[in-house]
């Protein structure tokens, strides 16, 4: 299989989240040249099983991607999925078409062996919009929990064990909607900047940031007191960390101001749920007998923590620990400079072949 060349189909098959379509086409036909039997389920998701019977790894990643923003700031059009100078650009090189690109080598270097289990192959939809196509999968993976799950996303070839949460959190200060030249009642955005005044004094902690991250009126009109004035926060926290006890602070703080974790509704074919705004944190045990597998099988000493959220805790939801292991500088990752070295998906394959291997004999 040529990964450089598979990868850049994959990146010409723009896959924005909820628009997946063009790229899960692509995925059938790469697993179908393997000579596997790919599904899409109803959510979208295109999954393959290499083996018939015994305990299960599951290997996955996600086929949504960010917006590639101006196409004339990239070295190479985004969706052209050019390959020079050993290295393949295009939005999703690494994350995370890469993984998937390198995964699907894997499940060609394990059909020349002799396997004490099966592989499954998942590829999730909308995992950039909070994980619609994992969480959808993972109702199913546990009526027959696999083994282990290995999670793609980029890692420059570390071994992973967890990420922080994220979240947003909305307040929404009321006031006496009037005329600015006439006003007398409530003004909210001297409400709100007494709260943001009094949160920048307010020290960090070690696991939890808060950052305001956008500032909002309504209505939207130069020449109108507003009724409402609006902050939302940017939420980063560690796992183990209260947030319960976080909100009910900010609330005490922000007075008559409504403040909450905002849902959506997402929608993938028939399926739909209603996805909160606070995503969660996800840490495997630092001493799990199979993460010290996986780090024996790479000759690794120990596992990193991602910055960034990741599908992990909803693939848990079935029930198996989630390894993260991927190729590609995670720093790289929704960039205009986005690309993975053709030397790196090679390693990955092996690696994941391995890791396959080495779970399922443990």
């Amino acid at each position: 299989m040529d990964l450089a060349r598979s990868l850049s189909r994959l990146i010409q098959a723009e896959s924005y989240s909820g628009r997946e379509e063009s790229a899960v086409r692509v995925l059938v036909e790469l697993l179908e040249g393997l000579g596997l039997r790919p599904e899409v389920d109803e959510a979208g998701n295109v999954e393959a099983v290499l083996g018939s019977e015994g305990p299960e790894i599951v290997l996955t990643g996600h086929s949504d991607v960010v917006p590639a923003g101006d196409p004339g700031a990239w070295p190479h059009p985004p969706f052209a999925g050019v390959v020079e100078g050993g290295k393949v650009w295009g939005r999703g090189a690494v994350d995370m078409k890469g993984p998937l690109v390198a995964m699907l080598g894997a499940l060609e270097q394990l059909k020349g062996r002799r396997l004490a289990g099966r592989v499954r192959f998942l590829a999730t939809v909308q995992e950039e919009l909070g994980g619609l196509g994992s969480r959808y999968a993972s109702s199913r993976l546990r009526l027959e929990p696999p083994k282990a799950v290995l999670l793609g996303e980029p890692s420059a070839g570390r071994v992973m064990r967890g990420h922080r949460g994220r979240g947003e959190i909305w307040a929404d200060f009321p006031g006496d909607q009037a005329h600015a030249a006439m006003a007398t009642g409530t003004n909210p955005i001297y409400s709100l900047a007494d709260f943001l005044a009094g949160l920048e004094k307010h020290p960090e902690s070690f696991d939890v940031r808060l950052t305001p991250t956008r500032l909002e009126t309504y209505p939207q009109a130069t020449n109108v007191v507003p009724g409402v004035a609006r902050v939302v926060l940017d939420l980063r926290y560690e796992p183990g960390a209260d947030i319960h006890d976080l909100l009910d602070g900010l609330r005490d703080s922000a007075g008559e101001a409504s403040l909450y974790v905002p849902e959506e509704e997402l929608v993938s074919g028939p399926v739909r749920m209603s996805i909160s705004a606070l995503l969660p944190a996800y840490s495997l045990d630092s001493d799990h007998p199979l993460l010290a597998v996986a780090l024996r099988a790479l000759g690794q000493e120990s596992a990193g923590f991602w910055s960034f959220t990741t599908d992990a805790p909803y693939l848990a939801w079935s029930g198996a620990p989630v390894i993260g292991y991927g190729p590609g500088d995670p720093e790289l990752a929704h960039t205009t400079f986005e690309h993975v070295a053709v030397d790196a998906l090679e390693t990955a394959a092996a690696a994941y072949a391995n890791l396959v291997q080495a779970l399922l004999e443990a």
